[in-house]
């Protein structure tokens, strides 16, 4: 599912290097990167105060008078999920409004008893991501795992499952991130996209109503690759009118070897070690997506059919 809606051509005019490298990075490899980097360097959130360290305590104490008994068999999954990392990314999304943070966090309570995003069938989510339009390889400089797009590869209509394959990739995601590191960074690949390859409206919606209420704080940069023209066109009028936290989360590629005067753009090597991103995006790492090898690399790292944990 293309989170980013737009309509294309068969062309990008700002495309990035061929899939075909004129350098040679070594022979083709279907394995992911799913290993954290030996080196990085995590954002590191701002010391908390008294008062901000009590709405934590506070807010979890409210939480343990709601949770599912001891014998619920989605008690250890509820337990890993309120845990002070959690607390600490609600709160913060309601930039510390104890009250909002406390309903917010309840509403997700209650709709992870129902929807079980950590216990969704591996086996159905495998159809929705045989065709490699959503996958992660590598990690950006901070730690964050890469969460890879390419809508020209979208292979579903159907709504709900599209719904339950984004949500199973953040939860598998969370389950990447390395020590310190609590967000994901998302790489969209524009290349080849035509408006047939965009799920609809309403499936859009009701993603980004589950991004925004259910995993705060979550995402970290999103990085646009092969942006057609009209796109980066209609994204400098629209920009100046978007929140400025998620407007400079968003980072168009340059995939030019020398540094580009338009602040819309930035070169890949300044977030992203080439080496851990795959030769058709303008990296060094020779990969091509295979579903059997990435499926079962990622089931062997995030847990089959999943891992219970705490949520840092």
């Amino acid at each position: 599912m293309n989170v980013f809606r737009f309509r294309s051509g068969s062309s990008a005019a700002n495309s990035t290097k061929s899939a075909t490298p004129s350098v040679d990075y070594g022979p083709i490899t279907h394995e992911p990167i799913l290993t954290q980097p030996a080196q990085y360097e995590p954002v590191m959130n701002p010391a908390l105060d008294d008062e901000q360290k009590k709405k934590i305590v506070d807010l979890l104490a409210y939480m343990d008078t709601i949770i599912l008994p001891k014998d619920d068999p989605y008690y250890p999954n509820e337990r890993g999920f309120l845990s002070e990392g959690t607390a600490h990314r609600y709160m913060r999304a309601r930039k510390w409004d104890f009250e909002a943070a406390k309903t917010m966090l309840e509403n997700t309570v209650k709709w992870r008893r129902e929807f079980k995003p950590d216990e969704l069938d591996e086996e159905m989510i495998r159809l929705e991501a045989e065709t490699g339009k959503m996958y992660f390889s590598g990690y950006d400089k901070t730690g964050r795992p890469l969460w890879i797009m390419k809508p020209r590869n979208e292979n579903s209509k159907d709504s709900d499952r599209q719904v339950k394959h984004i949500v199973f990739c953040l939860e598998r995601g969370i389950r990447l991130m390395p020590e310190h590191v609590e967000k994901i960074s998302i790489v969209v690949d524009f290349k080849d996209s035509t408006s047939s390859n965009n799920a609809s409206i309403s499936t859009c919606k009701k993603f980004l109503d589950i991004l925004g209420n259910h995993y705060p704080e979550r995402l970290g940069i999103a990085f646009l690759v092969n942006s057609p023209w009209f796109f980066l066109t209609t994204f400098k009028v629209i920009a100046p009118f978007m929140d400025p936290v998620t407007r400079n989360k968003i980072k168009f590629i340059n995939s030019d070897d020398t540094k580009s005067t338009n602040n819309d753009q930035i070169n890949m090597e300044d977030y992203i070690p080439l080496k851990q991103m795959e030769v058709s995006l303008g990296g060094q790492y020779n990969f091509t997506f295979d579903i059997d090898t990435y499926w079962n690399a990622l089931l062997d790292k995030t847990g089959k059919p999943y891992k219970v944990i705490e949520y840092k």
